[in-house]
């Protein structure tokens, strides 16, 4: 799933524990409490060039992914103050679990690099990318991380050999389309109505030594769950979640739910309706 940016938003917070990182000086690298946040350019494909916001996490911190689960801060970016840019869109590598006591989150713990792809408006003329990115990092303490970010995209000049392979490091860890009935796809879903809430189960093809986890994300305002193992059965995995989270006088019926199946070099993506 691509995003185009969300709202960013902060739960299960306390605010006298938060350290707010003061805005940084235009650049493309900037420093924060807990990371190294640097803007990089790779190749270019017509108008579109590919680009890269990458987070190098400091040993013991962690990030988060597009939904944060339970609490924490989604990276969000905005490119209004660009030249010759026309529009840009925003991936996540796959993510993993984390269990904080009775919370549970979904982000990364190692240095990760968000691929983007940025479409010029005029390609024969350089570019002036200017990212103002929001995210949020945690350790003992959860920081808002709040930078602004400049770098020059010049059609005239090769891509870094580094940073072209590094952001194509991340492109092949962005989660595939899943193929319907092929290993790490979703074979069934099935809503309990008799359950109040609703309660989800969805069964997922996949070798059962190579799934590691799943996600699910609903449409724009839902907060769902994360989901839960129950069983398995050949290479079936059953998974649960409560149907819960969603924004005031939402319907469930008919709504499009997005699962991101991880698995240990692998990943997947896919959208079923929920009817």
């Amino acid at each position: 799933m691509r995003s185009i940016g969300r709202l960013s938003t902060i739960s299960g917070l306390a605010l006298a524990a938060v350290w707010v990182a003061p805005p940084l000086q235009a650049q493309d690298r900037a420093e924060a409490m807990g990371t190294t946040i640097r803007l990089i350019v790779g190749e270019r494909h017509g108008p579109s060039v590919a680009a890269g916001l990458a987070i190098d996490l400091e040993p013991g911190w962690k990030t988060y992914w597009r939904y944060p689960g339970d609490s924490g801060v989604p990276p969000t970016l905005d490119t209004a103050g660009s030249v010759n840019v026309a529009a840009f869109t925003l991936e996540f590598p796959a993510p993993e679990r984390f269990r904080d006591g009775s919370d549970q989150t979904i982000g990364y713990h190692r240095p990760v690099t968000l691929p983007l792809t940025i479409t010029l408006a005029d390609p024969a003329k350089p570019a002036e990318l200017r990212i103002k990115a929001q995210f949020g990092v945690c350790r003992d303490i959860c920081v808002p991380v709040d930078v602004s970010l400049d770098r020059r995209i010049d059609p005239a000049m090769p891509p870094d050999a580094g940073e072209a392979a590094e952001i194509a490091a991340a492109e092949t860890a962005v989660p595939a389309p899943a193929k319907a009935g092929e290993p790490f796809s979703v074979v069934k879903l099935h809503c309990d109505e008799a359950a109040k809430p609703p309660v989800v189960t969805v069964a997922i093809k996949a070798p059962p030594k190579e799934l590691k986890d799943i996600f699910v994300e609903g449409p724009e305002g839902w907060a769902l769950p994360l989901p839960d193992r129950v069983a398995t059965a050949g290479d079936v995995t059953t998974w649960r979640f409560v149907l819960d989270g969603l924004p005031s006088g939402a319907k469930h019926e008919g709504a499009p739910l997005t699962f991101t199946i991880v698995g240990g070099d692998r990943a997947t993506t896919q959208t079923v309706t929920l009817d």
